[in-house]
């Protein structure tokens, strides 16, 4: 007997240095959706300056592509790029025009970081928010997601940079450091904590924040997976996966 095709090919990107997109967006697929995984080929360099920042960017656009035709022969249903730095670092137009080309290359939907999280917040709150932002960058890359927000609308109360200092490094930053700093962000005038860098395993974390904290606390890997199943129609009610999962 013919087995059920599946609901959805997702295909996912992320760069070779990243061990956390796979697993975290692993664990957030229901049941008849299966992931492709591609990878960009950028190298681990050491990031201590903007100037190392803007470096890591131009790598991993450049691969991007690469990265991309090797999920073509798949023919995915969407795609996730579970990638930040572009999505900051020259974001805005040149970032929307990134994605547009993503898209037009493989011929479907793509889902990126920046209109994942202004969607959730959409979702959540239907009205402009009080945020609290935990980055792994450097400044460079802290002033370009704080523009992402503000130029949206809401307010950016508190910004953390953890200042990882390469790609691969952001997985290695202690769990003490980012729940402490997660701690440090909340307050009665903070509405929201959202976790940016897709590196970072921080959805289980984000579930224990939230009961802790008694407010959102929304990961990269888990918001932009949902926006992704939201868009294709796939509307399942998963609340192990946080309140997100339930809308």
């Amino acid at each position: 007997m013919q087995e059920e095709q599946p609901r959805l090919l997702m295909g996912v990107v992320a760069p070779a240095t990243n061990i956390s997109v796979q697993p975290e967006m692993e664990a957030l697929r229901p049941a008849g959706v299966i992931n492709a995984h591609a990878r960009i080929p950028n190298p681990d360099r050491s990031v201590t300056s903007d100037a190392d920042t803007l470096a890591v960017r131009a790598s991993m656009v450049n691969g991007l592509n690469a990265a991309l035709d090797t999920l073509l022969p798949a023919a995915p249903g969407h795609v996730v790029l579970g990638v930040m730095v572009e999505n900051f670092v020259g974001g805005g137009a040149a970032g929307q025009r990134l994605v547009a080309d993503c898209a037009a290359r493989m011929g479907c939907r793509v889902t990126d970081y920046t209109t994942a999280i202004l969607a959730a917040l959409d979702v959540l709150f239907g009205r402009k928010v009080r945020l609290s932002l935990l980055t792994p960058f450097m400044p460079v890359g802290d002033v370009a997601a704080r523009a992402l927000f503000e130029d949206a609308g809401h307010e950016v109360v508190r910004l953390t940079g953890l200042k990882a200092p390469s790609p691969a490094a952001i997985a290695r930053i202690p769990r003490d450091r980012i729940v402490q700093a997660v701690r440090d962000l909340a307050g009665p005038e903070v509405e929201a904590i959202v976790q940016l860098g897709t590196n970072a395993a921080f959805r289980t974390l984000a579930r224990e924040m939230e009961d802790e904290l008694g407010m959102p606390v929304l990961a990269s890997n888990p918001v932009l997976y949902w926006r992704a199943l939201r868009k294709e129609g796939i509307v399942d009610a998963m609340p192990q996966h946080g309140r997100l999962f339930t809308l």
